[in-house]
């Protein structure tokens, strides 16, 4: 048989205990025991209160919106805008909208160029722009629209590093 102990309560805080012990369904030593145990395991003080201040959450809530916003910061650095700068820069490149004439300077005048000069020229340019146009309509096909949780769509040119250094190169030799 374990030997007992009385400790000196206030009545009113006795009959709490008591209550509370026949709630759980436990002897009063073992609700004891088991309150104990919970302060120390937790490393819990019943004289310090477990609701945080409001400043402190309102710190912490910042912290977290800080984290956030750099998350997104790197994800548009690293992610968004070189695709859609690569993208820009390879559809100005290949516009149509501004001809390439190239003239040469002969003895004689540029316009009494025969009639078969104008015509390989012509050809020559239908073939420029034939060309370009196949790269276009092939870059196109592998542009993928990408979904982002956080913002704005973003487009992905899905080929390898070395073909979209072919294409840059070609474009430099076209010019």
């Amino acid at each position: 048989m374990t030997t007992k102990s009385r400790l000196q309560l206030t009545l009113k805080a006795a009959r709490r205990f008591r209550e509370y012990s026949k709630k759980n369904n436990s002897n009063q030593s073992e609700t004891m025991d088991l309150m104990l145990d919970f302060f120390e395991k937790n490393n819990l003080s019943p004289f310090e209160t477990l609701v945080p201040s409001k400043v402190s959450l309102e710190q912490l809530i910042k912290k977290r919106i800080d984290a956030v916003i750099a998350i997104l910061k790197n994800i548009e650095k690293t992610q968004t805008k070189p695709g859609l700068l690569m993208l820009e820069l390879l559809m100005e490149g290949r516009s149509i909208s501004k001809p390439i004439i190239v003239e040469k300077k002969t003895g004689s005048s540029t316009r009494e160029k025969s009639r078969e000069q104008l015509e390989l020229e012509i050809s020559r340019l239908e073939e420029v722009i034939k060309t370009t146009r196949n790269d276009l309509e092939y870059l196109l096909e592998h542009v993928q629209v990408k979904g982002n949780a956080f913002g704005g769509d973003y487009l992905k040119l899905n080929i390898p590093r070395t073909e979209l250094e072919q294409f840059k190169i070609a474009l430099k030799r076209k010019t």
